[in-house]
């Protein structure tokens, strides 16, 4: 009897909780502790949070943390961010074992958009791709740290903040994030693009380089949807940032600085964490739009969280073209496969579901807290966090830290299905189908 069983999305859910465990009892060993001891509740959140590349927090990374245990969460992030199944296939290449044909689609599926590549190529791609835009993200900081802090300090800074921003994970050793570098264009504007690049997805990034590098005809349906529809995302929600933040959050800050921010305020939410101004300080409309963006998520296949790009892009075409009275959703002269559209449909009923159950659950077993923000209720801040934690995105209005021990583990359990993927989960916990099984007589239903 193997392991893991035989079931490629449910040795993924299984990968991911086991690395899960082992970093949080590394990180409530005396040795990862900073100024005080590491609760197992607290070690198994922070763990669960860079395994999952969230970046909620319950514990002051830079001080509750030794460097031992910084460099663990770094690990974990980096584990997080590229999938533990990448690792585990890298192990098994590397020592010769034969992976079954199962276990290539597992590993390809979450990597490409039906393209036939082998296996060991496709790993040896991403794991050099990660590795360059990590370095060359990480000497871009290093200067810009280096105006604060010693060679050898800056060093570390802007590597962490490198691989916590390629992985979309909001970890960072400063106590108030980057609320200290709000004035960097420097800083603001290389995590956004460290974000940005990983939150789009191997397929996408392979997409561009074969296009660039072998001149290739065209991007695949899947590169374009995602492009296009991560471009659209990044650029209202800018300038909307920036009209509903002006007199509010990005009030003092000059045009430049404010449309900085106003686009890292766009980008953060799909799903970094990083945060340069306080969340609890932004207006209603702009803590709902961040709601919205959280929700969505990064592309397929990337280090992001959400429901992802493409199922918002095929949901809506497909909307477009039931209202102009078509049959099937079209794009860039292409039909979107029936098998596509019925998994984005799948997706977003499940990710409602999810965040629905969960935001009740927090709002039944939390006492009411004390409000974060000048006139935020409690409802807004609580549907804030589990929005974040599904999304797997880290943004916080100042109350995760301050959940009794089953808000934590609800924000846990959230932050897990988010990132393992709700189609992942579904088809770990799925049966097979059995063989005589019966087919049934197709009917219409009268809906809507």
């Amino acid at each position: 009897m193997e392991l893991f069983g035989v079931n490629p999305a449910r040795k993924a859910c299984q990968y991911f909780l086991l690395t899960i465990l082992v970093g949080a009892v590394i990180l409530a060993l005396p040795i990862s502790a900073g100024e005080r001891p590491v609760s197992l509740i607290d070690a198994l959140f922070t763990s669960t949070s860079a395994v999952c590349v969230t970046g909620l927090v319950v514990l002051d990374t830079g001080k509750d943390f030794s460097l031992f245990g910084q460099i663990v969460i770094l690990v974990l992030i980096q584990l997080g961010g590229l999938g533990i199944m990448t690792f585990t296939t890298a192990i098994m290449l590397m020592i010769g074992t034969q992976l079954s044909f199962q276990d290539r689609l597992g590993f390809m599926g979450g990597f490409t958009a039906g393209s036939r590549v082998k296996a060991p190529q496709l790993l040896r791609a991403i794991i050099v791709s990660t590795a360059v835009v990590e370095l060359v993200g990480a000497g871009v900081l290093y200067f810009a740290f280096r105006q604060t802090f010693p060679a050898g300090q800056a060093m570390y800074y802007g590597i962490f903040h490198s691989i916590a921003a390629f992985c979309n994970a909001g970890f960072s050793p400063f106590t108030n994030n980057l609320e200290g570098y709000a004035n960097s264009v420097i800083v603001v504007l290389s995590i956004a693009g460290l974000i940005i690049f990983g939150g789009l997805g191997f397929a996408v990034i392979r997409d561009l380089y074969d296009r660039v590098r072998y001149k290739k005809s065209r991007l695949s349906l899947h590169s374009k949807l995602c492009l296009a529809t991560t471009g659209i995302l990044l650029v209202v929600g800018a300038v909307s940032f920036f009209l509903l933040e002006h007199d509010n959050a990005l009030r003092g800050m000059g045009p430049i600085h404010a449309a900085a921010n106003a686009l890292f305020q766009s980008v953060t939410p799909r799903t970094a964490g990083f945060n340069t101004i306080p969340q609890a300080d932004l207006s209603e409309t702009s803590l709902l739009l961040t709601i919205l963006l959280m929700f969505i998520g990064a592309c397929p296949g990337s280090t992001g969280g959400g429901i992802k790009t493409a199922t918002v892009a095929v949901i809506v075409l497909l909307l477009v073209d039931r209202f102009l009275g078509r049959r099937g959703a079209f794009a860039f002269k292409r039909t979107i496969s029936a098998d596509s559209v019925a998994r984005a449909l799948a997706v977003l009923l499940l990710g409602v579901l999810v965040v629905l159950v969960t935001f009740t659950l927090l709002l039944m077993v939390e006492a009411p807290p004390q409000p974060q923000g000048p006139n935020h209720s409690r409802f807004v801040e609580a549907l804030f966090e589990v929005v974040s934690a599904f999304g797997t995105v880290g943004l916080s209005m100042g109350i995760t830290a301050h959940l009794a021990v089953v808000g934590k583990i609800i924000l846990i359990l959230t932050m897990y299905i988010g990132r393992v993927g709700l189609l992942t989960l579904a088809l770990a916990l799925a049966r097979g189908p059995e063989r005589g099984e019966a087919v049934y007589i197709e009917e219409p239903v009268m809906v809507g």
